[in-house]
């Protein structure tokens, strides 16, 4: 029997993505953890879901690695999302909640959702160690980006190098900074401390040079094409 690839994430990893402005979706194409589970000859349970936040990715993997037996995964990789998006589990059901204005209704300190997903990583990292479980990480959309974004107005509520020095900081000041490993590629996520975002520095982001990625200008996530690219890229980095 094959080993399990055991993947979670949001949008830009679940294969029920359904396009907000184009008819595609649900199974349009390969997502890339099908494809990286092809790479690598094993099964794939892909747990990842539209809209999800940090929190959902660490509890949908965690809750996998007590039913699971150990022996039987043959890597973890958690794709994480925005860090201030917010998940909640009501009657065994999630919920998701990831419009930047709804979501500072409930929280403006973006210093205690960054705080809150360098715990999920860290987290994340130590249990898999401890059950001696193959595991990598990758920051698949930027941590913060879009944080002071407001749709109602259509800019920004604050300036973006300003708000993004301020929270790369916080991040380099971490007690998580030094201690979380090589098994996250890329971390912590962001170009200005040594690492990358899939979408930001990989896809090309989110201008127009990333069509090539993306499925329209109206909707940045990654068409066929792009998913290729992002299973290629981590099992380049697997090693």
């Amino acid at each position: 029997m094959k080993k399990i690839l055991l993947v979670s994430g949001d949008s830009y990893t679940d294969t029920n993505w359904i396009s907000d402005y184009h008819n595609i979706g649900p199974n349009a194409w390969s997502m890339w953890p099908e494809l990286l589970a092809k790479k690598l000859d094993l099964e794939c349970i892909n747990l990842a879901y539209s809209g999800a936040g940090n929190e959902y990715i660490y509890f949908s993997l965690l809750d996998e690695i007590a039913r699971i037996d150990s022996n039987d995964i043959g890597l973890i990789v958690a794709g994480w999302s925005q860090c201030h998006r917010r998940d909640w589990n009501i009657k065994n059901k999630w919920h998701f909640s990831n419009y930047v204005n709804e979501i500072n209704v409930f929280n403006n300190d973006m210093n205690a959702h960054i705080k809150k997903s360098l715990r999920y990583y860290y987290s994340l990292q130590e249990v898999c160690k401890s059950k001696k479980i193959p595991y990598k990480g990758v920051q698949i959309i930027h941590m913060f980006r879009g944080w002071s974004w407001d749709p109602n107005l259509n800019k920004q509520t604050e300036d973006e190098q300003s708000f993004k020095k301020k929270y790369l900081n916080f991040i380099h000041n971490s007690i998580y900074f030094n201690k979380i490993d090589e098994n996250f590629i890329g971390f912590p996520g962001d170009k200005d401390l040594g690492g990358f975002s899939i979408k930001s520095d990989i896809l090309g982001g989110y201008e127009k040079e990333s069509l090539e990625w993306a499925v329209s200008k109206r909707d940045n996530h990654p068409n066929a094409k792009g998913q290729e690219k992002i299973a290629e890229f981590l099992y380049d980095r697997l090693g």
